[in-house]
């Protein structure tokens, strides 16, 4: 293993599932919708706050939540991204160097409500996470330089916001279904995983 590839198995032909390493995708995540999602400067990062609703083509609300993402500002690379959702909450580890991403799930019950715990881990969990992602140079930087405590604040009310924007929610399913399907088209292996 490189540290630009921290998830892969040394072993291809192995296909159980590494649970305790989070599971590995061989695809980027579906794009930010920039009309639903507000943005932070935190140099040396951009911060983005998304709403987001999935559901079925009848019009039923089926996920809801906030997503945050962290790029670096820079070169606006996504390398972490939080999905604060009612019923799978989760977060991913974006891979640039691959193209792919780890997912891990969120458990609720051993660690308390996702937005709380997402706020900590910028403030103290940070760069860790962002070597995890292999983003090793932006990790240094954000040691040197930090998150100063009232952005940190500004994106834990812009979570709530953009959770209460998904209520109804039922406006946003059109337009999530018709971005995730071009998404889809264009990257077949979407939502799909290899054993």
């Amino acid at each position: 293993m490189t540290d630009s590839t921290p998830f892969l198995k040394t072993n291809p032909g192995d296909r159980t599932v590494a649970v305790v390493a989070g599971q590995h995708h061989k695809f980027m995540l579906i794009p930010i919708m920039d009309d639903e999602t507000t943005w932070f400067a935190a140099p040396p990062l951009l911060i983005g706050v998304e709403s987001r609703a999935f559901g079925s083509p009848e019009g039923e609300v089926l996920e809801r939540g906030a997503s945050l993402h962290v790029l670096d500002a820079n070169t606006k690379e996504e390398w972490l991204r939080f999905d604060c959702f009612d019923n799978q909450p989760h977060y991913h580890y974006i891979l640039q160097a691959l193209q792919h991403n780890v997912v891990w799930g969120y458990d609720p019950n051993a660690n308390g409500p996702m937005q709380p715990w997402i706020i900590d881990s910028l403030r103290h969990r940070l760069a860790p996470m962002l070597r995890r992602a292999g983003a090793d140079k932006l990790a240094t930087d954000v040691e040197g330089q930090g998150l100063k405590p009232e952005v940190l604040d500004e994106i834990a009310q812009a979570m709530m916001a953009a959770r209460e924007r998904t209520f109804p929610g039922t406006d946003m399913i059109a337009p999530s279904i018709a971005w995730y399907n071009r998404w889809k088209e264009l990257h077949p292996q979407f939502n799909t995983v290899d054993y």
